[in-house]
């Protein structure tokens, strides 16, 4: 009777323990997910960026 009591203790702590690392990896996906999206819109979008990215500082244009 005792072991039965102390395995559904067991369990349900195991459970609740799953369930807590897994909510704290999809958060941390999710925030990660969040940051690499707003670097690539930064790098790709940048309206300030020059189209020829070939030209290196101090080239003279032709």
């Amino acid at each position: 009777m005792i072991d039965e009591i102390v395995d559904r203790q067991y369990q349900s702590g195991r459970s609740q323990l799953n369930a807590g690392i897994e909510q704290l990896f999809s958060s941390i996906g999710r925030e990660l997910g969040k940051s690499l999206s707003a670097v690539h819109r930064f790098e790709w979008n940048a309206p300030w960026a020059n189209s020829r990215k070939s030209i290196k500082k101090g080239a003279r244009l032709a």
